[in-house]
């Protein structure tokens, strides 16, 4: 039952789509699973749930700009995989 709870919370979890890009990456998998993967990544980072709370209780400056800039570096991340993916669409 643990094990069942981790694996559904983790289909949230940006870092796990993250490996999975990579790993259709080095398997050379559909283009177009690449691209609507980089863009779940890129939604994920924009609403992030920590950011928001963050955001919405006031927290302290320092606090609010980490998850500011941890959220924008896992959205710009999805935007590059977004990116070469459909570059990659076009040149073929």
């Amino acid at each position: 039952m643990k094990n069942s709870l981790l694996v559904k919370a983790t289909k949230w979890c940006a870092y796990s789509h993250i490996v999975q890009v990579v790993r259709v990456l080095i398997k050379g998998g559909d283009l177009s699973n690449q691209t609507r993967t980089g863009r779940n990544i890129a939604l994920l980072g924009l609403f992030c749930p920590f950011f928001w709370i963050a955001l919405f209780n006031g927290v302290t400056g320092a606090e609010l700009a980490f998850h500011a800039i941890h959220s924008g570096i896992v959205f710009c991340i999805g935007m590059v995989i977004m990116m070469i993916s459909l570059r990659k669409q076009k040149s073929t």
